[in-house]
């Protein structure tokens, strides 16, 4: 990280000497004069809440700037992050909301009502599986976004972890409460857990995480238990569009500086890297040489063959993965053509690039079109995938 300039560090002592502790994360000043603006304001409320005084507002705004030069998010401090017309809280062991993830919800959104539009006069039944879910930001967002239009909507958050289920069915209340959602909402979300890594078909090595159930016996008893279609016990094409943000970070990136200070010392490294590869069988996926890189390459991607698997298993219409870089977008638009040609269930995909832009356009980039990203954006972004092209 390079050093700041030193009439930056006198300009921001000498305008309030708690700037100098927030440059440490901000690196700019007004970045700084903002988020000291923000947490005045929160200690502000807090105080309004609790009755204290001048003293006490004092001690806690110099306790909060501290723990921020230390390299805490921002939205862990502040209890929430803005997602939409939503507030998802955040607490320290669940990812935090990002403006990317916020940005192809929305679209997701709009493709799903524009296809419903074109489809019929009447709205059909929308059943959305969001997997890898955190503070269920996603699942909460499209529904505040479908269910004026949508009479019968079903959304179902899984994660592997306990706190971000809880919190996530916290979120879901604090916006009932706050009327960013309809009541209804208790009705239409669910979160449940699954390890969405495991298969049931498949021999595992018993390792950390294996007691927590797979996603098909987790989708079966939800399928049962909420008498979808009438209890069918095969679960295709029983949901219609599959949402997720994996893990998706390597190894080596979390550990090399590229992955941001705050976010590698306070976020929880569940929800960034994926696992160790159980064998090297997983690289078969990618074509190239049991090498270091590949290993690595391979573990950043192990999540997306096995979301296609689930994708095929489900019949999702409409598969949406978010990811991290253009290079990696194109791994898995290369790995959706390959499953298409050579795997039955995966017949008939077209696989699309979103573009990471915060604004919501809908400039896409078809998978066998000949296209070019702008290798400067290293942002987050999505692959899109249809199934026969309807939803």
């Amino acid at each position: 990280m390079p050093r700041l300039a030193s009439t930056l560090l006198r300009r921001a002592y000498a305008s309030d000497p708690l700037l100098l502790l927030l440059l440490r994360e901000c690196r700019d000043l007004d970045s700084a004069r903002n988020e000291l603006r923000w947490l005045r304001e929160h200690v502000h409320s807090l105080s309004k809440a609790n009755a204290c005084n001048d003293a006490w507002r004092q001690r806690q705004l110099k306790s909060m700037v501290r723990d921020r030069a230390r390299g805490m998010p921002l939205q862990y401090i502040l209890g929430d992050q803005p997602f939409g017309e939503l507030d998802i809280l955040c607490r320290k062991g669940v990812l935090i909301p990002r403006p990317e993830t916020e940005s192809y919800t929305f679209r997701t959104a709009r493709l799903i009502l524009s296809e419903l539009r074109m489809g019929s006069s009447s709205p059909a039944p929308i059943r959305i599986l969001d997997l890898c879910t955190g503070t269920g930001c996603i699942p909460l967002l499209l529904h505040s976004l479908l269910a004026s239009s949508i009479p019968d909507l079903a959304l179902v958050g899984i994660d592997i972890s306990r706190k971000a289920l809880s919190l996530a069915r916290e979120n879901l209340e604090y916006n009932i409460s706050q009327n960013h959602l309809l009541p209804r909402a208790r009705q239409d979300i669910s979160f449940l857990q699954a390890n969405v890594l495991r298969d049931e078909k498949a021999e595992l090595v018993k390792r950390e995480g294996d007691a927590i159930p797979s996603l098909q016996a987790v989708l079966a008893d939800f399928e049962s238990a909420a008498d979808i279609r009438n209890s069918r016990k095969d679960l295709r094409g029983q949901w219609d569009v599959l949402i997720s943000n994996p893990p998706y970070i390597s190894p080596v990136d979390f550990c090399n500086g590229t992955t941001r200070r705050s976010v590698r010392l306070h976020e929880p490294t569940l929800a960034l890297v994926p696992p160790p590869l159980a064998s090297p069988q997983t690289l078969e996926t990618h074509k190239s040489e049991y090498d270091e890189n590949a290993m690595i390459t391979a573990q950043q991607d192990s999540f997306y063959p096995r979301l296609l698997d689930i994708s095929d298993f489900i019949g999702a219409k409409l598969t949406v993965l978010e990811c991290g870089d253009p290079a990696q977008a194109r791994r898995i638009v290369d790995l959706v053509v390959r499953r298409n040609a050579s795997y039955p269930p995966a017949r008939g995909l077209e696989a699309r690039i979103w573009k990471c832009d915060h604004f919501g356009s809908d400039d896409m980039f078809a998978s066998t079109e000949k296209h070019t990203d702008d290798e400067e954006d290293g942002g987050a972004r999505a692959v899109v995938i249809y199934r026969n092209r309807d939803i």
